[in-house]
C-alpha cells in the first residue's frame, strides 16, 4: 500500500491537484453538452449535490495561492502583482474575442448554435436569449463585450475571474500579512449579507449563475489554502487531520446517499431511488442546497468531497495515475485551454448529432458515444497542443 502513494514534496506542481480538475473540465463538458448519457448517471449531482463549477473555482483558487506565494517570495510584491493583474487582462481578451467569434458565426448559414447564443433553464421549461436581439445600437453592443456583459454561458464564469483577480492584490496582501483569519471572517460576512440581500455589482450576466459576492468564498478559501498549502498539508498529515478526514467520509457517503433520492425527472428511476419524500428533497434542495447561492449544505457537501477525493488520490495514486492520469492530468493541466475550446465542441456535437431533443433518454447509446467523441476530441487538442501558441493554457 505505502507503494501505492502519492510521494508529496514542496513543489509548485501537485499533479493530484491537476488530476482533480481533469475530473472537474469533465464533468464540465458532459453538462454543457446537453445529452443524456452514461455519463450524466455519473456527474449529474450523483456523487453529491455538487457540480464541476464549485471545484472549478476553488482549485483555481488554490493554484492562484500557492503559485502567487512562490512569486512573492522570488520576484518581490510588485512582480506577482503584476503576474495577476496580466492574468485577468488575459482572461478578459480571451472573453471579448469568445463573443466576438461567436457572434461571428452566427452569420453562417446552417450552422446551429442554439447552445452558444441561448440558455434553457430546463426546471422552469423556459429560454434566455445571450446576446441582444437585432437591432441593438452599436454602442450597446461594444459596452455590453466590453464589460463581458453578454456571451456564451458556457464560459461566462471567465468574467467572475476577471473580476476576482484583480480584487486577488488586495486579498493576497493581507493573507500574507498575516490576517488570514480575517480575510476569511469578511468572505463569510460578505457570502451571508449577499444571501440575504442578493446584489449584481457587475450587472454581467455570469452574475446570474455565479454571484460575484457569493462565489468569492470558494476562491478566497482556495486562495488562502494555496497559500499555507504547506501548514495545511501538515495538519492534515497529522492527528487532527485522521478526524477531519473521518468526518468528512461520513459526510460524503450520507450526501451520496441524499443525492441518489433526487426527484430529477431527467434522471431515469432505475437510476435513483425514492426513500426520501420528493416534497421533502425539494424543501431542503431549494433553502440550503442551490447551486448558483452556494446553500451551506452543498458547500459541505463539496469540502466532503475534495477532502475524500484528495486523501483517495494520495493514498491509491499509483493505480489511479496509472489507470486514468493518462487522460485526467494533461487535460487538468491544460486547463483554461480545454476551457476555451470545448464550447466549440459543444457546437460541434450539436450540429453533427442526428436527432432533435438532446435529453432523449431512449438516444442513450448515442449520446454516450456523443460525448465520448467529444471528450476524446478535447484530450487529442491537448495531446497534440493544438493552437497551444495562441490559446492560453
Amino acid at each position: 500500500m505505502k507503494s501505492w502513494r502519492y510521494l508529496d514534496s514542496d513543489e509548485e506542481r501537485d499533479l493530484r491537484i491537476d488530476f482533480m480538475r481533469g475530473i472537474v473540465l469533465l464533468v464540465l463538458i458532459v453538462v454543457h453538452i446537453e445529452l443524456f448519457s452514461v455519463y450524466n448517471l455519473f456527474v449529474w449531482e450523483r456523487i453529491g449535490v455538487v457540480s464541476g463549477a464549485e471545484g472549478f473555482v476553488i482549485l483555481s483558487g488554490y493554484i492562484t495561492g500557492l503559485v502567487s506565494r512562490k512569486r512573492i517570495q522570488e520576484a518581490g510584491w510588485g512582480g506577482a502583482v503584476r503576474k495577476l493583474l496580466s492574468r485577468a487582462f488575459q482572461l478578459w481578451r480571451v472573453s471579448v474575442f469568445s463573443i466576438c467569434f461567436v457572434l461571428l458565426l452566427t452569420f453562417l448559414p446552417k450552422i446551429n448554435l442554439t447552445s452558444l447564443v441561448t440558455f434553457t433553464d430546463r426546471g422552469a421549461n423556459t429560454t434566455y436569449a445571450l446576446f441582444p436581439p437585432p437591432g441593438t445600437s452599436i454602442d450597446t453592443w461594444l459596452v455590453d463585450i466590453v464589460l463581458l456583459r453578454i456571451g456564451p454561458h458556457q464560459l461566462q464564469i471567465l468574467g467572475f475571474y476577471v473580476c476576482l483577480l484583480a480584487l486577488t492584490p488586495l486579498i493576497l496582501k493581507a493573507i500574507s500579512g498575516g490576517r488570514t483569519p480575517l480575510v476569511l471572517l469578511l468572505s463569510w460576512l460578505v457570502y451571508g449579507v449577499n444571501t440575504i440581500f442578493p446584489m449584481i455589482p457587475t450587472g454581467s450576466q455570469f452574475e446570474n449563475g455565479f454571484p460575484l459576492l457569493t462565489w468569492q468564498l470558494l476562491f478566497v478559501h482556495g486562495l488562502a489554502i494555496g497559500y499555507h498549502r504547506t501548514r495545511v498539508w501538515h495538519f492534515m498529515s497529522g492527528k487532527q487531520g485522521r478526524y477531519i478526514f473521518a468526518l468528512a467520509s461520513v459526510l460524503f457517503l450520507g450526501f451520496m446517499f441524499w443525492a441518489q433520492n433526487t426527484p430529477n425527472p431527467l434522471i431515469p428511476s432505475y437510476a435513483r431511488i425514492s426513500w426520501i419524500a420528493a416534497d421533502v428533497y425539494r424543501s431542503v434542495y431549494d433553502r440550503y442546497m442551490l447551486k448558483n447561492t452556494l446553500g451551506l449544505l452543498r458547500l459541505v457537501d463539496y469540502a466532503s468531497v475534495l477532502i475524500v477525493g484528495y486523501a483517495v488520490l494520495t493514498r491509491f495514486w499509483e493505480p489511479l495515475q496509472r489507470g486514468l492520469g493518462w487522460f485526467f492530468i494533461p487535460i487538468g493541466q491544460a486547463s483554461l485551454y480545454v476551457f476555451i475550446v470545448h464550447i466549440y465542441v459543444v457546437a460541434a456535437i450539436d450540429n453533427l448529432l442526428p436527432f432533435g431533443y438532446p435529453l432523449d433518454q431512449h438516444a442513450l447509446w448515442i449520446n454516450t458515444a456523443g460525448h465520448t467523441a467529444a471528450l476524446a476530441t478535447v484530450w487529442l487538442l491537448v495531446r497534440y497542443r493544438v493552437l497551444f501558441r495562441w490559446i492560453p493554457r
